[in-house]
């Protein structure tokens, strides 16, 4: 080819180049540098304007051909038709990512046709190939310059140019333009992967109908979802998606709010209850008056939530790139030793051969599978980075009350004066707080209900908020409370009752007194309970090698009880809030990586100071709960799930990995063995194990292996009086 052509392609090349820099800044993604998008807007007037609007709308109607024909067939008809059902029936506009990689297949088909043509026509079309070969190549050229000029440092990119400029100016035309379509279509596959998998991750609690029913004026009619406001009066009949959250005005419904809240049973609104979005009416009809619309709403909350944490990772994969460069001097000995041992063909090839830089968009691809596949299980990561170190975890640290034990106590055991009997005292109390609604009183009435107690009607309530409640029954004056409550009321209760009152402290058991008249007739003793999850949880923990140990205020006999009962390494008592975080830091200080599972936002110094923190706790707080993980069911069997999915994450990252570096060295072991096809054997092999890591990273993560992992309790000793108690129940060596 006359050296004069290759000038000229090479200067429009470079002029695109130059067009295609200009839309390139230091913030974006990899992607975006490598395939800057063409605006549309930008259109000057007159001749030259019509005939590029004339282009626009061509290129339009291509994407639209491209969407209609080729990406169902990519995706699988069925998934594309899923993604689209999702999406409400119309899918968003390809991005200019999208829309680069359909110019890309359009060249390279294109170019393969004038390929075929060439022994029949004399126009140059190997010019005209080789021109599109370079425009497709620039922001390559375009990046290494960056890196040359501005960041001063040899990269990647270098090598990457090297490799390209040669492939096209040597004339391998027709691998190049096979190797463009590959490679298209290998990327658009990830592209119509990542699309369904963060529509299933935006949708996953965001789900909204497309209309929804108001009431104006006093008639029912529909209106677009869009246009519901705060104060509007919603309707939402049985079977039907709540739009928004909000109060019930009118109406009784069962409500299934398990995926917001972890409620394992549907929660029954009527009048004056609260109702959030995304959940469903099983049965019944309710009207309620719009709160929050939109993002304000709880549902929309974790959504943003998830989709920061994409975000947030996205911005990762510029650092992660550096990944990838550690390869850069093997490929560049690499290529050097093939120069020497097979031309410069081979050495030229074998800079082609780094396939490790595919791990970058795989990892992101990997993530969002993994945060689809937590939230469908109810594990809400709200910080990816965790990710990175619960692997490395090996002590847990778990807040006793509310996250080992339930919050709603239990009748231990109710006591009763001479005068009565234990069942008429719980019945007098239960009818006392038959209309009240904290766990106390809750705890009595299931404790009333289990026995079968009939309960007497009361006429009139006076209820004392923290001290206890006044009723009529059957013309008695009824009082039950605390033993504060007896004596603000002149009540005197018996030696026999206040000594079970400090045994009950020591126990951290509480005591709720019952009086009639003036008579202080018995006492009512509730126990906290341990959660039925927790002693399997717990055991299957200590079967990886993981430390264990508990962290309460509550006093020594009931924590060492439970730490005992649970077998667990050790426990932390008398703990104020304060000193949580220290007791977290005294673990770390000993080289230990600490996860700390806690019940909110009551622990969010100590959450915050943890490796990895992890709250139970539903959407109600989600936005403003510490911790990076959230456990939304409430249970803590979610526990075993939670590492299952670390695991199988880090497992398809690992593997995606491996296979890239096995296919960079059976591609320069290609290019070194065979003769001819050097270059096939790079593109072919290249676009192979890009479209198997896409597979790996969407595969399903299973998590049911179980993780070895090593033992690392600490020995504690208690040296000052007025310090929190620590003691070590089961001594692991320390390793």
């Amino acid at each position: 080819m006359p050296y004069f052509f290759v000038i000229a392609v090479g200067g429009v090349a470079v002029s695109a180049g130059v067009a295609a820099a200009r839309s390139m800044t230091r913030g974006q993604t990899l992607a975006d540098s490598l395939n800057p998008p063409i605006s549309e807007n930008a259109v000057p007037k007159g001749l030259t304007g019509q005939l590029q609007r004339h282009l626009v709308c061509a290129e339009k109607a291509y994407h639209q051909a491209v969407r209609r024909h080729l990406d169902p067939w990519l995706a699988g008809r069925d998934r594309y038709r899923h993604m689209q059902e999702m999406a409400g029936g119309d899918l968003p506009e390809p991005s200019d990512f999208d829309k680069s990689l359909n110019r890309r297949l359009g060249i390279g088909v294109a170019s393969l046709g004038l390929l075929a043509l060439a022994p029949f026509t004399t126009l140059p079309v190997s010019v005209l190939v080789l021109a599109s070969g370079l425009y497709i190549s620039s922001p390559f050229f375009v990046k290494a310059y960056e890196v040359a000029v501005y960041e001063h440092r040899f990269s990647i990119f270098q090598l990457m140019m090297l490799y390209f400029a040669f492939l096209w100016i040597r004339g391998f035309y027709t691998i190049g333009m096979i190797g463009i379509i590959m490679n298209s279509l290998a990327q658009k596959i990830e592209v119509l992967t990542e699309m369904a998998t963060r529509q299933n991750l935006t949708n996953l609690f965001g789900r909204q109908p497309r209309k929804v029913w108001v009431v104006m004026d006093g008639v029912e009619m529909e209106i677009p979802f869009e246009q519901l406001r705060a104060g509007d009066i919603m309707v939402v009949d049985a079977g039907q998606m709540i739009p928004a959250d909000g109060e019930v005005v009118e109406g009784f419904a069962s409500v299934d709010q398990h995926m917001l809240t972890g409620e394992s049973q549907p929660a029954e609104k009527d009048p004056g209850g609260r109702v959030l979005a995304s959940t469903v009416v099983l049965g019944g009809r309710l009207k309620i008056r719009v709160e929050k619309t939109g993002v304000e709403t709880a549902a929309a909350q974790i959504g943003t939530i998830l989709s920061h944490t994409v975000e947030k990772q996205e911005e990762v994969q510029i650092r992660q790139f550096q990944i990838a460069e550690k390869s850069m001097l093997p490929m560049l000995s690499g290529g050097v030793l093939g120069w020497l041992l097979a031309g410069p063909e081979a050495g030229i090839a074998i800079l082609g051969c780094n396939f490790v830089i595919n791990i970058i968009p795989l990892r992101l691809l990997t993530l969002m599978n993994f945060l689809n596949s937590s939230s469908q299980k109810g594990i809400l990561v709200k910080d990816a980075q965790a990710l990175d170190v619960i692997k490395k975890i090996d002590t847990l640290v778990f807040d006793k009350t509310g996250t080992l034990t339930q919050e709603l106590p239990v009748v231990a055991q109710v006591h009763a004066s001479q005068a009565t009997t234990v069942d008429a005292v719980l019945a007098l109390a239960a009818a006392a707080e038959q209309r009240q609604t904290h766990p106390i009183a809750l705890a009595i009435l299931a404790e009333a209900q289990k026995r079968r107690l009939g309960l007497p009607a009361f006429e009139e309530a006076n209820y004392r908020v923290g001290y206890g409640i006044q009723v009529q029954i059957d013309g008695r004056q009824v009082r039950v409370g605390s033993e504060r409550y007896m004596g603000m009321e002149g009540l005197t209760v018996p030696i026999d009752l206040l000594s079970l009152a400090k045994d009950c402290q020591t126990l951290a058991h509480s005591l709720v007194f019952v009086a009639v008249n003036d008579e202080v007739w018995g006492a009512i003793e509730l126990e906290a309970t341990q959660r039925p999850t927790a002693k399997p949880v717990i055991d299957w923990l200590k079967r990886q090698g993981f430390a264990l140990y508990i962290l309460s205020g509550d006093h020594e006999a009931p924590t060492r009880k439970l730490a005992e009962e649970l077998g667990m390494d050790g426990y932390f008592a008398n703990t104020l809030p304060e000193q949580k975080a220290a007791m977290v830091a005294s673990l770390q200080a000993k080289g230990q990586k600490v996860c700390f599972i806690g019940d909110g936002i009551n622990d969010a110094v100590a959450l915050r100071q943890a490796d990895v923190s992890v709250s139970l706790r539903g959407a109600s707080t989600v936005a403003s709960d510490t911790a990076q993980i959230v456990l939304m069911d409430d249970d803590l069997g979610q526990l075993r799930t939670l590492f299952g999915l670390t695991e199988a994450f880090h497992r398809n990252v690992q593997t995606n990995f491996r296979l890239a570096v096995a296919g960079s060295l059976a591609s320069i072991l290609g290019v070194l063995a065979l003769p001819l096809y050097k270059f096939w054997v790079v593109e072919i092999l290249a676009s192979c194990q890009f479209v198997a890591g896409v597979g790996i990273a969407s595969r399903p993560l299973l998590g049911e292996r179980e993780m070895p992992h090593s033992s690392k309790a600490g020995e504690f000793a208690q040296t000052d009086k007025n310090a929190p108690v620590v003691k070590t129940i089961n001594s692991f060596p320390n390793n």
